[in-house]
């Protein structure tokens, strides 16, 4: 009869790893830490990004707004700027906006106006430049008569 022999005996299968070794876990780690960093950099960003785009826009709405209140001014006093409309700051809840408006006549052309009109914050400055024309009076024998 045949034996087997107690000598002779059957390879084990090796053992199933349990667990995860501290190398695995400080490597998993620093992945996790390095992708949050750049996705929070992003966010911050992104974050600022929207910040000086709300900026802008409310000072281009600033500006436009002062620019229409000096176009409503006649040609006399286009001439000679008010105060109230050469600078200031705005009312709340924009009271962190201040303004410099100025403008200036063209010596060839009677009646055309440059209007400029600058709004500053801190940390920024929004300029815009536009032009007037206002028709001059019709003169008539030496004297100036209104326009028609």
């Amino acid at each position: 009869m045949w034996r087997a022999s107690a000598s002779r005996s059957l390879p084990r299968p090796p053992r199933a790893r349990r667990g995860v070794s501290l190398l695995e876990a400080v490597a998993a780690l620093a992945i996790v830490g390095a992708t949050s960093a750049s996705i929070l950099a992003t966010t911050g960003a992104g974050v600022r990004a929207a910040e000086r785009a709300q900026r802008a826009h409310e000072a281009s709405a600033l500006a436009d707004e002062t620019m229409a209140r000096i176009a409503l001014l006649s040609d006399e006093a286009l001439r000679v700027l008010p105060d109230s409309l050469s600078g200031g700051t705005f009312a709340a809840p924009f009271d962190e906006y201040g303004w410099q408006a100025s403008v200036q006549g063209d010596g060839q052309y009677a009646g055309l106006f440059t209007v400029h009109v600058s709004v500053q914050w801190e940390g920024g400055v929004h300029s815009t430049t536009s032009a007037l024309y206002r028709r001059p009076a019709v003169r008539t024998n030496g004297s100036s008569v209104d326009r028609p």
